[in-house]
Protein backbone atom coordinates (compact mmCIF):
# COMPACT_ATOMS: atom_id res chain seq x y z
CA UNK A 1 0.00 0.00 0.00
CA UNK A 2 1.48 3.46 -0.76
CA UNK A 3 1.83 5.99 2.04
CA UNK A 4 -0.57 8.70 0.20
CA UNK A 5 -3.39 5.67 -0.02
CA UNK A 6 -2.43 4.55 3.87
CA UNK A 7 -2.75 8.10 4.81
CA UNK A 8 -5.99 8.57 3.46
CA UNK A 9 -7.71 5.44 4.26
CA UNK A 10 -6.98 6.06 8.08
CA UNK A 11 -7.91 9.89 7.29
CA UNK A 12 -11.47 8.67 6.27
CA UNK A 13 -11.51 6.08 9.35
CA UNK A 14 -11.21 8.79 11.94
CA UNK A 15 -13.63 11.12 10.30
CA UNK A 16 -15.87 8.84 9.56
CA UNK A 17 -15.83 7.42 12.95
CA UNK A 18 -16.86 11.25 14.06
CA UNK A 19 -19.77 11.64 12.13
CA UNK A 20 -20.86 7.79 13.37
CA UNK A 21 -20.25 9.52 17.22
CA UNK A 22 -22.56 12.75 16.20
CA UNK A 23 -25.21 10.88 14.92
CA UNK A 24 -25.60 8.90 17.80
CA UNK A 25 -25.94 11.99 19.77
CA UNK A 26 -28.74 13.86 18.26
CA UNK A 27 -30.86 11.03 18.79
CA UNK A 28 -30.14 11.41 22.21
CA UNK A 29 -30.27 14.89 22.51
CA UNK A 30 -33.66 14.95 20.82
CA UNK A 31 -35.31 12.65 23.81
CA UNK A 32 -33.62 15.16 26.35
CA UNK A 33 -34.92 18.03 24.79
CA UNK A 34 -38.26 16.53 24.85
CA UNK A 35 -38.22 15.53 28.66
CA UNK A 36 -37.50 19.32 29.29
CA UNK A 37 -40.20 20.80 27.63
CA UNK A 38 -42.32 18.61 29.53
CA UNK A 39 -40.68 19.34 32.70
CA UNK A 40 -41.33 23.43 31.42
CA UNK A 41 -45.38 22.61 31.15
CA UNK A 42 -45.26 21.25 34.57
CA UNK A 43 -43.70 24.03 36.15
CA UNK A 44 -45.74 26.79 34.83
CA UNK A 45 -48.93 24.74 36.23
CA UNK A 46 -46.80 24.29 39.85
CA UNK A 47 -46.45 28.02 39.54
CA UNK A 48 -50.23 28.52 39.04
CA UNK A 49 -51.12 26.28 41.89
CA UNK A 50 -48.45 28.38 44.04
CA UNK A 51 -50.42 31.54 42.84
CA UNK A 52 -53.78 30.07 44.38
CA UNK A 53 -52.38 28.84 47.48
CA UNK A 54 -50.58 32.59 48.43
CA UNK A 55 -53.75 33.75 47.53
CA UNK A 56 -55.71 31.27 50.22
CA UNK A 57 -53.38 31.64 52.85
CA UNK A 58 -53.28 35.87 52.78
CA UNK A 59 -57.27 35.31 53.69
CA UNK A 60 -58.83 34.73 56.50
CA UNK A 61 -57.92 31.15 58.31
CA UNK A 62 -61.60 29.34 57.45
CA UNK A 63 -61.97 25.15 56.80
CA UNK A 64 -63.32 25.84 53.53
CA UNK A 65 -60.08 27.67 52.61
CA UNK A 66 -57.74 25.33 54.54
CA UNK A 67 -59.16 22.48 52.47
CA UNK A 68 -58.33 24.30 49.52
CA UNK A 69 -54.97 25.06 50.60
CA UNK A 70 -54.01 21.17 51.66
CA UNK A 71 -55.81 20.01 48.54
CA UNK A 72 -54.20 22.55 46.26
CA UNK A 73 -50.88 21.62 47.86
CA UNK A 74 -50.89 18.23 47.39
CA UNK A 75 -51.69 18.60 44.19
CA UNK A 76 -48.40 20.43 44.06
CA UNK A 77 -46.87 18.16 45.36
CA UNK A 78 -48.07 15.97 42.99
CA UNK A 79 -47.02 17.87 40.10
CA UNK A 80 -43.34 18.29 41.92
CA UNK A 81 -43.50 14.27 41.54
CA UNK A 82 -44.08 13.95 38.00
CA UNK A 83 -41.86 16.38 36.84
CA UNK A 84 -39.30 14.50 38.94
CA UNK A 85 -40.07 11.50 36.77
CA UNK A 86 -39.20 13.45 33.97
CA UNK A 87 -35.98 14.58 35.34
CA UNK A 88 -34.93 11.19 36.36
CA UNK A 89 -35.38 10.06 32.75
CA UNK A 90 -33.59 13.22 30.99
CA UNK A 91 -30.78 12.20 33.41
CA UNK A 92 -31.25 8.47 32.67
CA UNK A 93 -31.00 9.28 28.84
CA UNK A 94 -28.28 11.76 29.81
CA UNK A 95 -26.19 8.66 31.18
CA UNK A 96 -27.16 6.40 28.13
CA UNK A 97 -25.75 9.01 26.09
CA UNK A 98 -22.37 9.87 27.88
CA UNK A 99 -21.90 5.93 28.42
CA UNK A 100 -22.19 5.51 24.39
CA UNK A 101 -20.08 8.53 23.92
CA UNK A 102 -17.63 6.87 26.40
CA UNK A 103 -17.86 4.28 24.31
CA UNK A 104 -17.88 5.08 20.99
CA UNK A 105 -14.62 7.00 22.48
CA UNK A 106 -12.78 3.88 23.82
CA UNK A 107 -13.33 2.16 20.03
CA UNK A 108 -12.22 5.35 18.21
CA UNK A 109 -9.17 5.26 20.44
CA UNK A 110 -8.12 1.69 19.47
CA UNK A 111 -9.40 1.88 16.13
CA UNK A 112 -6.42 4.99 15.57
CA UNK A 113 -4.14 3.45 18.03
CA UNK A 114 -4.18 0.08 15.53
CA UNK A 115 -3.99 2.07 12.41
CA UNK A 116 -0.80 4.03 14.13
CA UNK A 117 1.05 1.49 14.75
CA UNK A 118 0.69 0.21 11.01
CA UNK A 119 1.53 4.09 9.86
CA UNK A 120 4.15 4.01 12.77
CA UNK A 121 5.66 0.55 11.70
CA UNK A 122 6.03 2.39 7.93
CA UNK A 123 8.06 5.18 8.84
CA UNK A 124 10.22 3.03 10.72
CA UNK A 125 10.88 1.22 7.59
CA UNK A 126 11.56 3.93 5.36
CA UNK A 127 13.78 5.27 8.58
CA UNK A 128 15.59 2.49 8.30
CA UNK A 129 16.76 2.98 4.94
CA UNK A 130 19.84 5.05 3.82
CA UNK A 131 19.92 8.12 1.60
CA UNK A 132 21.63 5.94 -0.70
CA UNK A 133 19.32 2.90 -0.54
CA UNK A 134 16.91 5.79 -1.55
CA UNK A 135 18.43 7.38 -4.45
CA UNK A 136 19.02 3.50 -5.94
CA UNK A 137 15.42 2.82 -5.54
CA UNK A 138 14.62 5.95 -7.75
CA UNK A 139 15.46 6.40 -11.65
CA UNK A 140 15.83 10.33 -11.51
CA UNK A 141 16.32 12.92 -9.00
CA UNK A 142 13.02 14.44 -9.00
CA UNK A 143 12.03 10.48 -7.96
CA UNK A 144 14.48 10.68 -5.04
CA UNK A 145 13.30 14.31 -3.87
CA UNK A 146 9.91 13.74 -3.92
CA UNK A 147 10.13 10.14 -2.17
CA UNK A 148 11.98 12.27 0.28
CA UNK A 149 9.39 14.90 0.87
CA UNK A 150 6.51 11.94 0.98
CA UNK A 151 7.91 10.79 4.29
CA UNK A 152 8.43 14.08 5.71
CA UNK A 153 4.78 14.84 5.66
CA UNK A 154 4.07 11.20 6.52
CA UNK A 155 6.30 12.11 9.53
CA UNK A 156 4.32 15.64 10.44
CA UNK A 157 1.02 13.48 9.70
CA UNK A 158 2.05 11.37 12.87
CA UNK A 159 2.97 13.78 14.84
CA UNK A 160 -0.20 15.58 13.96
CA UNK A 161 -2.23 12.10 15.16
CA UNK A 162 -0.45 11.53 18.22
CA UNK A 163 -1.88 14.89 19.51
CA UNK A 164 -5.06 14.32 17.97
CA UNK A 165 -4.89 10.83 20.08
CA UNK A 166 -4.19 12.70 23.23
CA UNK A 167 -6.76 15.52 22.99
CA UNK A 168 -9.52 12.16 22.38
CA UNK A 169 -8.08 10.77 25.90
CA UNK A 170 -9.06 14.14 27.74
CA UNK A 171 -12.19 13.92 25.95
CA UNK A 172 -12.64 10.20 26.70
CA UNK A 173 -11.74 11.17 31.03
CA UNK A 174 -14.15 13.96 30.17
CA UNK A 175 -17.17 12.10 29.71
CA UNK A 176 -15.91 10.04 32.65
CA UNK A 177 -16.30 12.34 34.64
CA UNK A 178 -19.81 13.91 33.00
CA UNK A 179 -21.08 10.53 33.77
CA UNK A 180 -20.23 10.47 37.71
CA UNK A 181 -22.02 13.95 37.85
CA UNK A 182 -25.10 12.59 36.51
CA UNK A 183 -24.94 9.35 38.23
CA UNK A 184 -24.77 11.33 41.17
CA UNK A 185 -27.92 13.77 40.18
CA UNK A 186 -30.24 10.89 39.46
CA UNK A 187 -29.82 9.27 42.90
CA UNK A 188 -30.10 12.62 44.64
CA UNK A 189 -33.42 13.19 42.32
CA UNK A 190 -34.61 10.03 43.34
CA UNK A 191 -34.11 10.74 47.19
CA UNK A 192 -36.01 14.46 47.13
CA UNK A 193 -38.42 12.20 44.78
CA UNK A 194 -39.25 10.45 48.24
CA UNK A 195 -38.72 12.81 50.70
CA UNK A 196 -42.21 14.79 48.29
CA UNK A 197 -43.82 11.75 48.34
CA UNK A 198 -43.63 11.42 52.23
CA UNK A 199 -44.94 15.67 51.96
CA UNK A 200 -47.81 13.99 50.05
CA UNK A 201 -48.86 11.60 52.70
CA UNK A 202 -48.00 14.36 55.40
CA UNK A 203 -50.73 16.86 53.60
CA UNK A 204 -53.28 14.33 52.95
CA UNK A 205 -53.20 12.62 56.85
CA UNK A 206 -52.91 17.00 57.50
CA UNK A 207 -56.16 17.52 55.87
CA UNK A 208 -57.78 14.10 57.18
CA UNK A 209 -57.51 15.19 60.85
CA UNK A 210 -58.96 18.57 60.54
CA UNK A 211 -62.32 16.79 58.69
CA UNK A 212 -62.25 13.94 61.43
CA UNK A 213 -62.08 16.81 64.45
CA UNK A 214 -64.12 19.28 63.15
CA UNK A 215 -66.87 16.49 61.67
CA UNK A 216 -66.76 19.41 58.86
CA UNK A 217 -68.41 22.45 61.40
CA UNK A 218 -66.60 26.07 61.23
CA UNK A 219 -66.88 26.48 64.63
CA UNK A 220 -64.64 23.50 65.77
CA UNK A 221 -61.97 24.19 62.98
CA UNK A 222 -61.80 27.72 64.63
CA UNK A 223 -61.27 26.32 67.90
CA UNK A 224 -58.59 23.91 66.99
CA UNK A 225 -56.88 26.89 64.95
CA UNK A 226 -56.28 28.11 68.80
CA UNK A 227 -54.76 25.29 70.07
CA UNK A 228 -51.35 26.24 69.81
CA UNK A 229 -50.60 21.71 70.42
CA UNK A 230 -51.92 21.70 66.79
CA UNK A 231 -48.81 23.59 65.66
CA UNK A 232 -46.53 21.96 67.70
CA UNK A 233 -47.60 18.89 65.73
CA UNK A 234 -46.99 20.21 62.61
CA UNK A 235 -44.02 20.91 63.15
CA UNK A 236 -43.09 18.00 64.12
CA UNK A 237 -44.11 16.62 60.70
CA UNK A 238 -41.93 19.21 59.04
CA UNK A 239 -39.08 18.43 60.84
CA UNK A 240 -39.69 14.52 61.19
CA UNK A 241 -36.12 13.38 59.13
CA UNK A 242 -34.23 15.39 62.24
CA UNK A 243 -36.55 13.98 64.85
CA UNK A 244 -35.41 10.09 62.86
CA UNK A 245 -32.02 11.11 64.21
CA UNK A 246 -32.67 11.07 67.61
CA UNK A 247 -33.03 14.94 68.13
CA UNK A 248 -36.27 16.25 69.73
CA UNK A 249 -38.21 18.62 68.52
CA UNK A 250 -37.66 20.62 71.48
CA UNK A 251 -33.92 20.83 70.66
CA UNK A 252 -34.23 21.20 66.91
CA UNK A 253 -36.45 24.26 67.56
CA UNK A 254 -34.27 25.81 70.20
CA UNK A 255 -30.70 24.86 69.07
CA UNK A 256 -31.83 25.76 65.01
CA UNK A 257 -33.44 29.25 66.10
CA UNK A 258 -30.37 30.10 68.54
CA UNK A 259 -27.95 29.02 66.03
CA UNK A 260 -29.79 30.99 62.92
CA UNK A 261 -30.16 34.48 64.96
CA UNK A 262 -27.08 34.36 66.05
CA UNK A 263 -25.60 34.67 62.13
CA UNK A 264 -28.39 36.59 60.94
CA UNK A 265 -30.14 33.85 58.54
CA UNK A 266 -34.20 32.67 58.87
CA UNK A 267 -34.63 29.98 61.39
CA UNK A 268 -37.41 28.12 59.37
CA UNK A 269 -34.73 28.17 56.31
CA UNK A 270 -31.74 26.47 58.63
CA UNK A 271 -34.03 23.85 59.64
CA UNK A 272 -35.04 23.42 56.56
CA UNK A 273 -31.53 22.65 55.22
CA UNK A 274 -30.81 20.24 58.38
CA UNK A 275 -34.20 18.22 57.63
CA UNK A 276 -34.03 18.26 54.07
CA UNK A 277 -30.13 16.90 54.74
CA UNK A 278 -31.04 14.18 56.45
CA UNK A 279 -33.83 12.52 54.25
CA UNK A 280 -31.98 12.20 51.50
CA UNK A 281 -30.87 8.79 51.97
CA UNK A 282 -27.29 9.88 53.72
CA UNK A 283 -26.80 7.31 56.53
CA UNK A 284 -26.01 9.76 59.11
CA UNK A 285 -23.81 7.91 61.60
CA UNK A 286 -24.01 4.26 60.37
CA UNK A 287 -20.36 4.31 58.25
CA UNK A 288 -16.76 4.16 59.29
CA UNK A 289 -14.01 6.11 58.21
CA UNK A 290 -12.04 3.32 56.88
CA UNK A 291 -14.54 2.01 54.55
CA UNK A 292 -16.54 4.67 53.94
CA UNK A 293 -14.20 7.70 53.05
CA UNK A 294 -10.03 6.77 53.37
CA UNK A 295 -11.02 3.80 51.30
CA UNK A 296 -13.54 4.98 49.02
CA UNK A 297 -11.30 7.90 47.67
CA UNK A 298 -8.55 5.18 47.01
CA UNK A 299 -10.92 2.84 45.09
CA UNK A 300 -11.95 6.09 43.35
CA UNK A 301 -7.96 6.76 42.77
CA UNK A 302 -8.02 9.97 44.61
CA UNK A 303 -5.29 9.31 47.45
CA UNK A 304 -5.07 12.97 47.86
CA UNK A 305 -7.83 13.20 48.74
CA UNK A 306 -8.31 10.19 50.86
CA UNK A 307 -5.24 11.32 53.19
CA UNK A 308 -6.58 14.71 53.47
CA UNK A 309 -10.02 13.78 55.06
CA UNK A 310 -8.27 10.85 56.84
CA UNK A 311 -5.85 13.42 58.61
CA UNK A 312 -8.77 15.64 59.05
CA UNK A 313 -11.02 13.12 60.74
CA UNK A 314 -7.77 11.78 63.24
CA UNK A 315 -7.48 15.66 63.86
CA UNK A 316 -10.86 15.74 65.12
CA UNK A 317 -11.43 12.94 66.94
CA UNK A 318 -8.23 13.66 68.71
CA UNK A 319 -8.86 16.40 70.07
CA UNK A 320 -12.11 15.15 71.58
CA UNK A 321 -10.48 12.17 72.96
CA UNK A 322 -12.43 9.60 70.53
CA UNK A 323 -11.73 6.35 69.22
CA UNK A 324 -11.42 6.75 65.26
CA UNK A 325 -12.64 3.37 64.83
CA UNK A 326 -16.10 3.60 67.22
CA UNK A 327 -16.98 7.21 65.59
CA UNK A 328 -19.77 6.52 62.83
CA UNK A 329 -19.69 8.71 59.73
CA UNK A 330 -22.06 8.60 56.57
CA UNK A 331 -21.84 5.65 54.55
CA UNK A 332 -20.62 5.69 51.21
CA UNK A 333 -23.57 6.12 48.82
CA UNK A 334 -24.00 4.42 45.53
CA UNK A 335 -21.90 7.50 44.33
CA UNK A 336 -19.40 9.46 45.68
CA UNK A 337 -18.20 8.64 49.07
CA UNK A 338 -19.08 8.90 52.68
CA UNK A 339 -17.76 10.33 55.56
CA UNK A 340 -19.58 13.34 56.31
CA UNK A 341 -20.25 14.03 60.19
CA UNK A 342 -23.52 14.64 62.33
CA UNK A 343 -26.72 16.35 61.76
CA UNK A 344 -25.30 19.47 59.62
CA UNK A 345 -23.14 16.30 57.64
CA UNK A 346 -20.11 18.32 57.11
CA UNK A 347 -17.02 16.68 55.99
CA UNK A 348 -13.80 16.42 57.81
CA UNK A 349 -11.70 18.95 56.02
CA UNK A 350 -14.91 21.51 55.79
CA UNK A 351 -15.30 21.20 59.91
CA UNK A 352 -11.76 21.99 60.56
CA UNK A 353 -12.62 25.25 58.49
CA UNK A 354 -15.29 26.56 60.64
CA UNK A 355 -14.40 24.91 64.27
CA UNK A 356 -13.46 28.64 65.31
CA UNK A 357 -16.21 30.11 63.79
CA UNK A 358 -18.16 27.51 66.02
CA UNK A 359 -16.35 27.91 69.02
CA UNK A 360 -15.99 31.92 69.49
CA UNK A 361 -20.15 31.70 69.09
CA UNK A 362 -20.99 28.70 71.10
CA UNK A 363 -18.05 28.96 74.13
CA UNK A 364 -17.38 25.32 73.41
CA UNK A 365 -13.24 25.34 73.54
CA UNK A 366 -13.66 21.94 71.75
CA UNK A 367 -16.88 22.18 68.84
CA UNK A 368 -17.87 18.63 68.82
CA UNK A 369 -19.64 18.36 64.76
CA UNK A 370 -21.67 15.01 66.84
CA UNK A 371 -22.58 17.54 69.26
CA UNK A 372 -26.29 19.49 68.16
CA UNK A 373 -25.59 23.06 69.18
CA UNK A 374 -22.45 22.47 67.34
CA UNK A 375 -24.00 21.10 64.10
CA UNK A 376 -26.45 23.57 64.16
CA UNK A 377 -24.08 26.73 64.27
CA UNK A 378 -21.94 25.35 62.24
CA UNK A 379 -24.44 25.02 59.35
CA UNK A 380 -25.61 28.66 59.93
CA UNK A 381 -22.58 30.32 59.96
CA UNK A 382 -21.86 28.29 56.47
CA UNK A 383 -25.28 29.45 55.12
CA UNK A 384 -24.56 32.79 56.14
CA UNK A 385 -21.14 32.46 54.45
CA UNK A 386 -23.02 31.89 51.55
CA UNK A 387 -25.13 34.78 51.51
CA UNK A 388 -28.49 33.88 53.45
CA UNK A 389 -28.43 36.88 55.84
CA UNK A 390 -29.85 38.26 53.14
CA UNK A 391 -33.17 35.99 53.43
CA UNK A 392 -34.30 37.20 50.24
CA UNK A 393 -35.51 33.95 47.95
CA UNK A 394 -32.56 34.64 45.58
CA UNK A 395 -29.87 34.89 47.98
CA UNK A 396 -31.46 31.35 49.83
CA UNK A 397 -31.75 29.58 46.77
CA UNK A 398 -27.98 30.62 46.00
CA UNK A 399 -26.87 29.39 49.40
CA UNK A 400 -29.02 26.10 49.09
CA UNK A 401 -27.05 24.87 46.06
CA UNK A 402 -23.24 25.86 48.38
CA UNK A 403 -24.90 23.95 50.58
CA UNK A 404 -25.29 21.27 48.18
CA UNK A 405 -23.21 21.67 45.38
CA UNK A 406 -20.16 24.25 46.42
CA UNK A 407 -21.26 26.16 43.45
CA UNK A 408 -23.84 29.17 43.89
CA UNK A 409 -25.17 28.56 39.95
CA UNK A 410 -25.36 25.24 40.07
CA UNK A 411 -26.82 24.13 36.24
CA UNK A 412 -27.69 20.39 37.68
CA UNK A 413 -31.31 19.30 37.93
CA UNK A 414 -30.67 17.66 41.21
CA UNK A 415 -29.56 21.76 42.24
CA UNK A 416 -33.23 22.94 41.39
CA UNK A 417 -35.02 20.50 42.82
CA UNK A 418 -32.57 20.52 46.06
CA UNK A 419 -33.25 24.53 46.65
CA UNK A 420 -37.25 24.82 45.69
CA UNK A 421 -37.68 21.54 48.13
CA UNK A 422 -35.84 23.60 50.49
CA UNK A 423 -38.03 26.93 50.66
CA UNK A 424 -40.88 24.70 50.11
CA UNK A 425 -39.94 23.54 53.42
CA UNK A 426 -39.18 26.78 54.94
CA UNK A 427 -42.20 28.00 54.21
CA UNK A 428 -43.99 25.37 56.17
CA UNK A 429 -41.93 25.38 59.06
CA UNK A 430 -41.92 29.18 58.91
CA UNK A 431 -45.46 29.73 58.86
CA UNK A 432 -45.97 27.25 62.03
CA UNK A 433 -42.75 28.32 64.36
CA UNK A 434 -43.79 29.12 67.79
CA UNK A 435 -43.96 33.17 68.27
CA UNK A 436 -41.79 33.06 70.73
CA UNK A 437 -38.22 33.68 69.94
CA UNK A 438 -35.03 32.42 71.61
CA UNK A 439 -32.62 35.12 73.02
CA UNK A 440 -29.18 35.57 71.37
CA UNK A 441 -27.78 36.31 73.99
Amino acid sequence: MSKSLFIFLFSLIFVCSFLFFNFLNADVQQEISDRERQIQELEKQKEEFQKQIVEKQGQSRTMEGEIFILDTQIKKLQLEIRTLDLAIQQTGLEIDGTVKNIDAALAKIEKIKESLGQFLRLLDQNDRETLVEILFKNRDLSDFFGNLESIMVSQEKAQVIIKDLKQLKIEFETEQEKLEIRETEQVGLRNVQQIQKLEVDLKKKEKNDILKITKGEEKKFQDLVKKTNQDIERIRGQVRFLLEQGITLEDALKYGQLAAIRVGIRPAFLLAILDVESGLGRNVGTGNWLDDMYGCYLRLRRPSRAETEKNAFFAIVGKLGLDPNSVKVSRAPNYGCGGALGPAQFIPSTWLLYEVQVASLTGHALPNPWSIEDAFMAAAIYLANAGATSKIQTAEIRAANIYLSGKANCTQSICRYYSNLVLQKAAEIEKDLPTQTVSSQ
